[in-house]
């Protein structure tokens, strides 16, 4: 019995300097580009969907919404007056 997985061959159209720099990570993670979307596929099958959220709000706004998850993480003030003076401002 042939236990070799078959592979095919995947083509795809990407900005040049998008591949180059894609390489470059996956070369620092130890892998070859290939590697990674191979990595990237097997992840969206398992997941059924992309394995991320994608999003148009800007990564800082992300941030944000990341730490209004989590406000015990975060000192909290009565008002603005109060932060401004903790702030030293």
């Amino acid at each position: 019995m042939d236990t070799k997985k078959k592979e095919t061959r995947l083509s795809i159209r990407i900005d040049r300097e998008l591949k180059l720099a894609g390489q470059d990570v996956a070369k620092d993670m130890g892998m070859d580009l290939s590697t990674a979307v191979t990595m990237f596929i097997t992840r969206m099958v398992k997941e059924r969907g992309l394995p991320f959220q994608p999003s148009s709000l800007p990564a800082e706004t992300l941030q944000a919404l990341r730490e209004a998850e989590h406000p015990e993480d975060y000192k909290m003030y009565e008002s603005t007056d109060e932060m401004w003076k903790d702030l030293d401002v």
